[in-house]
């Protein structure tokens, strides 16, 4: 599908608009803090992805966001478990302050999860 050509009339609402809503409404407003009349919300609430970004708003995607936020909690688990297993390697790395943290934050990390405490030897 091709993309679609911007609408000046809406292209011009949404550059004059304050997207931070005021918490408990769904009903934009306009710059200058006026609210949008039916109108106006309307043909905000029809605007197309493209004209949204063309504007520079950043649309919120739920679902990347939920698949983001799990990568990382998986990531952190596989960059945690070689950290705790190789302390020796990464403490020639570290500076002073940052050792005595990664210190502190693997004791805990090691007694609350067995999975990932450090080998002896």
């Amino acid at each position: 599908m091709p993309a679609s050509t911007p609408r000046p009339h809406v292209m011009a609402l949404l550059f004059d608009t304050d997207f931070n809503r005021p918490s408990g409404t769904h009903t934009f407003r306009h710059l200058d803090g006026r609210p949008f009349t039916d109108e106006e919300q309307a043909l905000a609430d029809d605007a197309t992805l493209e004209e949204l970004q063309a504007t520079g708003v950043h649309v919120h995607n739920p679902e990347a966001g939920a698949e983001a936020e799990a990568a990382s909690l998986v990531l952190a688990e596989l960059l945690l478990k070689y950290a705790v297993q190789h302390h020796k390697a990464l403490a020639a790395l570290m500076t002073d302050e940052d050792l005595i943290d990664y210190d502190r934050l693997v004791t805990t990390v090691a007694a609350g999860a067995d999975g990932f405490r450090p080998r002896e030897g």
